[in-house]
């Protein structure tokens, strides 16, 4: 029996026993699905191309590769695991190999059975056959598509596709977790530059688009850490102890270091004390515009000097830009220790402390005017906004003159922090502290954060009509420092009609009420505190 189109594809074995090649379906540039053999490596699925043509790596980018290039075998670009090509077929393409035989062969077969009825009736006078029309299958077609992320690794030019982070090439297995995230910077850079082409009439879209992009730049960085992190993790000797979930530790530079530290390696070490700052200020401005509209809180405004409470966030391009280009810097750091390759010195980091103190300014006050806040803030025992006593204040700036106390004092009053009201016989205007101080400088003198403790107050005084202040700091068990500025965050939000004017010791008012409209107004409140 003959069977034409089997042996079409056969390579090798007998005519009983074939041997066939089945070419293998391509996407519509070229590039044939692989499946990683590794069930840990998720997604498993990549694309696998042809080497660039022509392309010529340099020397030190060369010597990163692990295998040579184009030798067999495949690298799961996933997880580092080296098999045989075999093993990296993907289980689409072996069903579509699959069909294509089986099409095949029934076509053989239904050939071969036609030609032998051909032959019944020949030399007969009684029997005649006249075949009929028979109609004939096409053969199996099977689409393919590129992914989205494509690369060409920069080490021998091996042209793929991932979907998800690429830690390693799937040709020679050199590290790539560095050309990935440079794939980030580029396409935040095309961003950047969308935003900057936009004219005044759009400056509200150019802001969000810049806020996109400082967004998709800490996403990026954060999942190609845990990415890298996990891999360490995944390759630890038999026998380690168990992991902590990750969690977001790689949104913040010090827990991310404490993951890294478990292997002996620090991702940041070849940042300058400035940049770590630099790096940490853009990790809280992205937080600040992706959960809270971009406008500055009180934990925020902790961190950067500019920022004034309750403003938006002051965003440019050279921000995205900078932010991106550190993280680059971090990223390729971990590309080296993903090689086992030397790593570059680690920078002086004690040049500089990162983090405000107690002497540094806050926003656009003075250091006069800082001092000033910072002492009224540690000093308060109630934390309620009250008058501030003359002779206390002056005794306790012996090195400022009257007249540097009062422009210290107009300088918190422009911001917001203090109302002045001028007299004639006073060597200073009397001053009345106000709420926004407590909450701005808290974080910064005492630690504690009025947010976190006015969200912690909110589900206690919700569902109810009237709401005694003192019993209320009774349920709350907070400490009366911090209890009076959480509570006034949230007696804002009420109707001033609705809270008494009475006088009581040690808090802002015995008690007030909650209409609907203020029920409304405090889980508002609470969402915008949420993010």
């Amino acid at each position: 029996m003959k069977l034409k189109r089997l042996e079409k594809m056969r390579t090798g074995g007998s005519r009983t026993k074939m041997q066939l090649s089945i070419p293998v379906p391509k996407t519509p540039d070229g590039r044939v699905y692989r499946y990683s053999p590794n069930v840990d490596a998720h997604p498993r699925h990549f694309v696998l191309g042809e080497p660039v043509v022509g392309f010529v790596a340099d020397s030190k980018r060369a010597a990163r590769t692990k295998y040579p290039p184009g030798t067999p075998g495949t690298v799961c670009p996933y997880s580092g695991v080296r098999a045989e090509d075999a093993e990296f077929m993907h289980p689409d393409d072996r069903k579509a190999a699959i069909k294509m035989v089986r099409q095949a062969a029934l076509e053989d077969v239904r050939d071969a059975v036609s030609d032998m009825l051909a032959d019944v009736a020949r030399g007969s006078k009684s029997i005649t056959y006249k075949p009929a029309a028979r109609s004939s299958k096409p053969r199996p077609r099977f689409g393919r598509r590129d992914l989205m992320r494509l690369l060409v690794c920069d080490c021998c030019g091996r042209d793929y596709g991932v979907f998800a982070i690429a830690l390693f090439c799937p040709d020679c297995g050199a590290p790539n977790l560095a050309l990935h995230f440079a794939r980030e910077a580029e396409l935040v850079g095309q961003q950047v530059d969308l935003a900057e082409s936009q004219s005044k009439e759009h400056q509200e879209l150019a802001y969000r688009l810049l806020g996109n992009a400082h967004e998709d730049v800490l996403t990026a960085f954060e999942a190609t850490l845990k990415v890298a992190y996990v891999y360490r993790v995944q390759n630890r000797p038999p026998g380690a102890g168990p992991i902590k979930p990750v969690g977001n530790d790689f949104q913040n530079i010090d827990k991310g270091r404490k993951r890294f530290d478990e292997f002996l390696f620090d991702p940041f070490a070849e940042l300058e004390a400035a940049e770590l700052a630099v790096l940490s200020l853009n990790i809280q401005k992205r937080h600040l515009i992706g959960h809270n509209l971009g406008v500055v809180d009180a934990k925020f405004a902790q961190h950067a000097k500019e920022a004034k409470l309750g403003e938006t966030v002051q965003l440019v391009a050279a921000d995205v830009r900078a932010f991106a280009a550190l993280c680059r810097r971090v990223v390729r750091r971990i590309d080296d220790m993903l090689g086992d390759l030397p790593l570059p010195p680690p920078a002086d980091q004690t040049e500089e402390n990162t983090m405000p103190s107690a002497t540094e300014t806050v926003g656009d006050l003075t250091p006069e005017s800082s001092a000033l806040a910072k002492w009224i803030c540690k000093t308060s025992v109630d934390g309620l906004p009250w008058h501030l006593d003359e002779d206390v204040l002056i005794a306790a700036f012996p090195d400022l003159s009257a007249d540097q106390l009062a422009e210290a004092l107009a300088d918190l009053a422009e911001d917001d922090y203090v109302s002045l009201i001028h007299t004639m016989s006073g060597r200073l205007p009397r001053v009345h502290i106000r709420q926004d101080l407590f909450l701005t400088f808290d974080p910064i003198c005492i630690e504690s954060d009025p947010v976190a403790d006015a969200l912690q107050l909110i589900p206690l005084v919700i569902d109810k009509e009237t709401v005694d202040v003192p019993a209320l700091h009774a349920e709350s068990a907070m400490p009366l420092r911090r209890f009076n500025p959480a509570v006034g965050m949230i007696i804002s939000e009420v109707g001033e009609g609705r809270v008494s004017g009475a006088w009581v010791e040690h808090y802002p008012t015995p008690y007030f009420f909650i209409a609907d409209s203020d029920r409304v107004a405090i889980k508002r409140l609470a969402r915008r505190l949420k993010g």
